[in-house]
């Protein structure tokens, strides 16, 4: 078994094996990885890995997009959907630009947002220290 293949299964069993609320969290955590890999890439200069980093983050930031539910998400909903509209166009701006100074500030951004998914699903599901071991990604 390949390494690849290890990994994909070890990261199935993470999503499986999480409460639900810990799932946007995790989504967060992919997305920031992708960014900040993205970062290296640009800086190394290796383009075709920062495309293919930058399209994964784009494709979470669009996942996050789809699971809201603009129904019951009031108020709310709306204004993450629009966030998440301009996550979008940073993303896609950063990888025509190359501007390591706007993926920062956009990296900040979804930081202090994760923080805020984390610890509300901490109060609705609090993770032990066990439990609060995160997958490591590799940048």
């Amino acid at each position: 078994m390949s390494y690849g293949s290890r990994a994909a299964q070890y990261l199935d069993s993470d999503v499986m094996s999480r409460p639900k609320e810990w799932l946007v969290p995790l989504l967060y955590e992919h997305l920031l990885a992708r960014l900040r890999r993205a970062e290296v890439q640009i800086g190394a200069r290796d383009f075709e890995g920062k495309a293919e980093s930058l399209a994964k983050a784009n494709d979470i930031v669009l996942e996050l997009a789809g699971t809201l539910d603009h129904d019951n998400g009031g108020e709310l909903a709306a204004h993450l959907s629009s966030l998440y509209a301009y996550f979008a166009g940073e993303i896609l701006a950063v990888s025509r630009s190359l501007d390591c100074v706007r993926l920062q500030r956009l990296v900040g951004l979804i930081a202090e947002l994760h923080e805020a998914w984390t610890a509300a699903a901490e109060q609705v599901s609090p993770r032990g220290r066990a439990a609060g071991a995160r997958l490591a990604i590799a940048v």
